[in-house]
């Protein structure tokens, strides 16, 4: 038993290679003979850039680029000064019937014509920088030469000038027109793959009136009509010129020829036409993809007939017995999305590498032999579809195998959507009933109208009742408004501890909104009255501290004039009063400094920083005070450079009122933690996470916030030396700054949290 499954499994090995070499050796010698297929192709079809509309293109592109050359070579020419010449002439008062021929007719006078021929030149040049040179730019080399001047404009480090005089070799296409100082086109110069017949395509361009700038047309006479009856008594003719003492060279390599994007160039009719220049898309009209298919379908059919006739040839494979679903969306990539690819596999060998035949056709039957064989090991896995269909379906099909724990979802979801659309409140969903309603009364209107007058009477009749149900659903509506209405005058009355016991019916939604109402102004209240109590303590606080230091200076100042002061007490005086002074204008400025934050009157110069280094010199400024008061600093910062863009002086600002305040408040013999992590939110974005930490050594009975007010101390008996500021500008830098501030007190102690967002 085993040796006959052996011998049917090499059976089938053989026959699947066989197949899978045959059909990549059919693909490959068909791909061969693709290649000249495309050359003759192009040599009967590929000249889309000798024709006359893609020359006559090149040459309404002269108007933009020989405007521009003049520009660079320093020359202040307007575009109707280059282009355009008025000639007015009076005549007598004749009708304009009797003119006939290249003339027109203008309502106004000659000022009024010729401001309406500049602006309608002026839009054609700006539609056709648009529709032409803006692509051309990208698309092939120009080059053009005022020779005035001898200056050269052009969009690319080749030479494409050396065309003027035929010794550039490196351009495969390119056009050359030169104009005398008459606007005469003097010589014409062209390069191609059928130079003849180019150079007569674009002498019959040069001489015809398409090419030109305003409707087609060379030299025309417009009359000034005077009155309502069709009369005139003035004429202006309009005469276009050329480009003057210019040469103009478009040019293109093989390459730029091939990927020449014809759908992106637009004429002033719409899009110029489909991409067949591109070699990759002939490849593709010509049908090697459907090729490809072909073959994967010959070889469909071939292994169903051997599956359903020789089964023995199919290999067993119960190793490979993946879910349907997924063997159809191998299938599904391997026959839509590769298609592609195999366009682009033999036009890439063909003609980008341009391999010998040799190498090309190994290299494609390389590649389908693992397609294919690809395919061939899909068709094995799924070998019972063509034996056992409805059985291969229950046996390696999810959704049949699921089929109940989906049908359980869909229903959970069902039941879900039907909840969603009854209407429980104004903040559900009550579109889908409102579109049930109008349906049902379209079709009922439907009805009615089909028994034509006595359906007037029904729709009467059918008017009256729903005035009489909306009547009645919308007192109910108005009961439960007046409702709410009561509640919310309840709450602008001050009572905000109403218990809104009645039932709001649709707008029962809105009690919690009014809960949250009661809850905010309750809390609004309890903040102003917060505010106001901190508003008395800073006055307060503020007399306190500015008037310790200033009394003590009038003291010593009255103690100096005192006759018979010694020498050393007048050095102690002015030692005190120097010390007070200087308390003093740190209070001043501290408070002048938070009033300025506080207001947003403050100017901020961004620059890089890095904000890790920034903490450790801030540090370095105060390592002598921290060992004065045997404060032992630690610190964990990231050793990577975190840049931030701050105001240095705010930012250091900052780090140095943190570190004052723990010099004066943090309880001597402890160590203090100073800590930087950088946390990542998502890609792109992080956040760098500061804190700095000390035990305290007063008893901390502040809140946090209160601590970040104005004046406000760690110590209730405002002892120190600090002026309560600190850490009010430090919150107020930080803010300014985009970053966030804010204190954290666990008992003893405190912890200064400063975060900011890149």
């Amino acid at each position: 038993m085993l040796d006959t499954r052996l011998k049917n499994n090499k059976m089938a090995l053989r026959t699947a290679m066989l197949i899978v070499v045959v059909a990549a050796l059919c693909f490959a010698w068909f791909a061969m003979s693709y290649k000249d297929r495309v050359d003759q192709y192009y040599a009967e079809f590929g000249n889309d850039f000798e024709d006359e509309e893609f020359i006559n293109i090149l040459f309404q592109s002269n108007y933009v680029l020989y405007s521009e050359v003049l520009e660079k070579s320093g020359k202040d020419a307007r575009i109707e000064e280059l282009y355009l010449t008025f000639l007015e002439e009076p005549i007598e008062k004749v009708a304009l019937s009797d003119y006939f021929g290249n003339e027109d007719r203008y309502t106004g006078n000659n000022e009024q014509l010729k401001t309406y021929i500049i602006e309608k030149l002026n839009k054609n040049i700006s539609d056709m920088n648009e529709w032409y040179v803006s692509n051309l730019v990208m698309s092939m080399d120009y080059c053009v030469i005022d020779e005035t001047t001898q200056t050269i404009l052009k969009n690319t480090t080749r030479e494409p000038e050396r065309l003027k005089d035929g010794d550039y070799a490196e351009y495969d296409y390119y056009l050359v027109l030169i104009y005398d100082k008459n606007g005469r086109l003097a010589d014409i110069r062209v390069g191609g793959s059928n130079v003849e017949q180019f150079l007569k395509n674009v002498q019959l361009v040069a001489n015809s009136k398409e090419s030109l700038l305003l409707d087609n047309y060379e030299k025309v006479t417009h009359y000034v009509l005077v009155d309502e009856e069709d009369m005139a008594n003035g004429k202006v003719t309009v005469t276009q010129k050329s480009p003057q003492d210019a040469v103009f060279i478009y040019a293109m390599t093989t390459e730029q020829m091939e990927r020449f994007p014809w759908t992106q160039v637009q004429s002033s009719s719409g899009s110029w036409h489909v991409d067949y220049n591109n070699k990759e898309t002939v490849y593709e009209m010509l049908g090697i993809g459907n090729l490809y298919l072909t073959i994967l379908g010959i070889i469909t059919i071939l292994f169903g007939i051997i599956a359903k006739h020789r089964s023995h040839l199919t290999a067993d494979t119960a190793g490979v017995r993946f879910s349907a679903e997924l063997i159809f969306l191998i299938f599904f990539v391997l026959s839509t999305v590769l298609q592609t690819t195999v366009v682009e596999l033999v036009y890439y060998v063909s003609e980008v590498v341009k391999w010998t035949k040799e190498g090309i056709f190994f290299t494609i039957f390389v590649a389908m032999v693992l397609l294919f064989g690809a395919w061939y090991w899909g068709l094995l896995s799924v070998r019972e579809l063509f034996t056992k269909f409805l059985s291969f379906f229950r046996q390696r099909s999810l959704i049949y195998c699921y089929w109940n724990e989906i049908k359980g979802f869909f229903r959970r979801i069902l039941n879900k959507w039907k909840a969603m659309l009854t209407i429980e409140g104004l903040d559900k969903d009550v579109c889908n009933p409102l579109k049930r309603f109008v349906i049902l009364q379209f079709v009922f209107l439907c009805f009615m109208c089909c028994f034509w007058f006595l359906g007037i009477f029904g729709l009467m009749l059918y008017s009256a009742l729903i005035y009489l149900g909306l009547k009645r659903y919308f007192s109910k509506i108005q009961m439960q408004y007046n409702c709410l209405l009561k509640a919310t005058n309840a709450i602008a009355q001050g009572q905000f501890d109403n218990k809104l016991s009645e039932d709001f019916g649709i707008f029962e939604s809105y009690k919690n909104e009014l809960y949250q109402i009661q809850n905010g102004f309750g809390k609004a209240v309890d903040e102003e009255v917060r505010s106001q109590r901190m508003k008395t303590e800073l006055i307060t606080n503020v007399s306190h501290d500015l008037k310790t230091p200033l009394t003590a200076i009038i003291t010593y100042v009255d103690l100096l004039k005192e006759e018979n002061v010694t020498p050393e007490q007048r050095k102690s005086y002015l030692n005190t009063l120097e010390r007070k002074s200087l308390r003093l204008k740190v209070l001043i400025e501290d408070l002048f400094e938070i009033s300025k934050a506080s207001s947003g009157n403050v100017r901020l110069d961004p620059v890089a920083i890095d904000i890790c280094n920034l903490i450790r010199q801030v540090y370095l400024e105060h390592e002598d005070q921290m060992t004065e008061n045997n404060l032992d600093v630690r610190f964990d910062l990231p050793e990577e450079k975190f840049i931030l863009q701050l105001d240095s002086q705010k930012t250091y600002r900052i780090f140095e009122n943190l570190y004052v305040n723990i010099i004066k408040y943090a309880l001597p013999n402890t160590r203090v933690y100073v800590q930087a992590r950088v946390i990542i939110i998502k890609e792109g974005q992080r956040t760098i996470h500061i804190e700095m930490k000390n035990i305290s050594a007063q008893e901390l009975i502040v809140t946090p916030i209160d601590l970040t007010e104005r004046f406000v101390r760690g110590d209730a008996s405002r002892n120190t030396e600090g002026s309560g500021l600190g850490l009010a500008i430090a919150k107020s830098f930080s803010e300014l700054q985009g970053g966030r501030f804010y204190v954290e007190i666990d008992g003893d102690l405190f912890k200064a949290v400063l975060e900011w967002d890149t």
